[in-house]
């Protein structure tokens, strides 16, 4: 990992209260509350329209699922737009949606 590489664990509130996902406009009835954008036409394209430093993408891993800043391909289950960029080069929060981390 480079200097500009961080790792974080931390509870899904707090990833979501700093960085401020928005609803996906394209299908009011998405998972994650309505924030998740798909990885698939319509909403992949507007996905990739906006600035990478905005966008997260939410991927399952060996040890958990990860959400982690860009757009990432492999093992993806869907994207997010976050209002407030990422300020890193890139950034790795595991997703605790279980609350096994608090």
């Amino acid at each position: 990992m480079s200097e500009t590489t961080t790792q974080i664990e931390q509870a899904l509130e707090a990833w979501e209260t700093k960085y401020k996902p928005i609803k996906n406009h394209i299908d009011t009835d998405s998972s994650w509350d309505g924030m998740m954008f798909e990885t698939y036409d319509e909403q992949r394209d507007f996905v990739y329209s906006q600035s990478d430093k905005n966008v997260w993408t939410w991927v399952d891993g060996d040890k958990g699922t990860w959400i982690v800043s860009g757009c990432a391909h492999v093992n993806r289950i869907g994207y997010f737009i976050t209002e407030k960029p990422c300020e890193l080069d890139y950034m790795e929060i595991q997703v605790d949606i279980y609350g096994d981390n608090k």
